[in-house]
């Protein structure tokens, strides 16, 4: 294998990365997401039945999220777009299984990163998608634009998140960079940052444990979980983000 050109990987030989309806390209500061574009995207529901994370489909049985959004009862729900409104496309199943990071640390949320298997298997359709796994050594370069996407809250005031599905597009920072605006903090080489040193766009509450994403050679790949930030779109307060290519063994091992 050449690891100089390091390739987005599927599972279990599927295809993977792939929206049959292309996204709009043109959170906070975000935009509205077009229905359908992002098909990877889920919705974790809680006990109550009220989405609170999100997480990214990587099988048809298996979803990556952030450690800290792990509860004992949880939902997954996939081809969603409006949280308010039955579309036909939406899918829902039980997570019976979930397995958070052995090294996950609560305290300084390294190592922010779980996996989820659902019950029942998602079919595969134009709106359930699977995105791709980079390779253990690919990793994003300082100022690449990523996507993030979310139904968090649109500004740190608000009180509920967004109805529909929300994109953004952000910079990778400088580890050094976020170091340097994050000194109360423990920014660990599992963890990258993105976002503007003027703040305004950035991910928020009930946006945790979704996607950070680059179309590598044509292929949405999961970089990053979305894990915390200081507040919403703070300036000079980046998001932080779990680094998927640091867990990528982890995450094979673990499905099989």
């Amino acid at each position: 294998m050449d690891i100089s050109a390091p390739k987005s990987h599927p599972l279990i030989g599927q295809k993977c990365g792939i929206a049959v309806k292309a996204p709009d390209l043109r959170i906070i500061g975000g935009r509205e997401a077009k229905r359908g574009s992002w098909p990877w995207q889920v919705a974790i529901l809680n006990k109550h039945r009220e989405p609170f994370c999100g997480g990214t489909l990587l099988t048809k049985s298996w979803i990556l999220t952030a450690a800290h959004c792990v509860r004992r009862k949880l939902l997954i729900r996939i081809g969603e777009h409006d949280l308010m409104s039955d579309e036909g496309t939406e899918q829902e199943s039980r997570v019976i299984d979930s397995f958070i990071h052995p090294d996950y640390d609560a305290d300084t949320v390294n190592n922010d990163i779980a996996l989820l298997k659902v019950k029942h298997p998602f079919f595969l359709n134009n709106f359930v998608q699977p995105a791709c796994l980079p390779s253990s050594t690919d990793e994003l370069e300082i100022d690449t634009r990523a996507i993030i996407l979310g139904w968090g809250k649109r500004k740190d005031t608000a009180f509920f998140g967004t109805d529909h599905l929300h994109q953004a597009e952000v910079p990778i920072v400088s580890p050094e960079d976020c170091r340097e605006n994050y000194e109360d903090y423990h920014i660990s080489d599992n963890m990258m940052c993105a976002g503007f040193k003027q703040g305004r766009v950035d991910s928020c509450a009930g946006d945790s444990g979704g996607p950070l994403l680059y179309q590598k050679n044509g292929k949405w790949t999961i970089y990053g979980i979305t894990s915390f930030g200081e507040g919403c779109g703070q300036k000079g307060k980046y998001g932080i983000y779990a680094k998927v290519a640091k867990f990528v063994r982890w995450i094979k091992k673990t499905i099989g």
